[in-house]
């Protein structure tokens, strides 16, 4: 094989990594993480957010305390949702459904996550859109 031609170990990737730099740049300007409590602290971007973008960080942030091993939990209810992104928990319900329609995020029995698979889609979720 010549060295211009790729192949198949060209496509691996350490996917720990990658999720792990995709989760800092997507979340950074929304929120930080408490070091010892695991708390999600908003920052002021995300007080501008919809709803449903609210959601989507509450959800990232989950799977970056899941990345700290600061958690063992992947899925939230819609209530843990609520605490964690500070919206009314009946304006969690019609975001997560939408979520979970647009394939963002995965339901199992009334929880919530987003999958590894999903990062890149949540993330474009978050990007402006040309009107605002």
């Amino acid at each position: 094989m010549s060295d211009n031609q790729l192949s198949f170990d060209d496509l691996l990737i350490d996917e720990e990594e990658v999720s792990e730099t995709l989760l800092a740049e997507t979340l950074i300007d929304y929120v930080r993480i408490g070091d010892e409590s695991g708390s999600i602290v908003p920052q002021d971007a995300c007080e501008s957010l919809t709803n449903r973008r609210k959601v989507v960080v509450a959800l990232l942030a989950q799977h970056a305390l899941e990345g700290l091993e600061m958690t063992d939990q992947q899925w939230l209810t819609p209530t843990e949702i609520a605490e964690k992104s500070g919206i009314k928990k009946n304006s969690v319900y019609p975001a997560v459904r939408e979520l979970d329609d647009d394939d963002v995020v995965q339901s199992d029995d009334g929880s919530y996550r987003i999958p590894t698979h999903s990062l890149e889609t949540a993330k474009r979720e978050l990007e402006p859109e040309e009107d605002e």
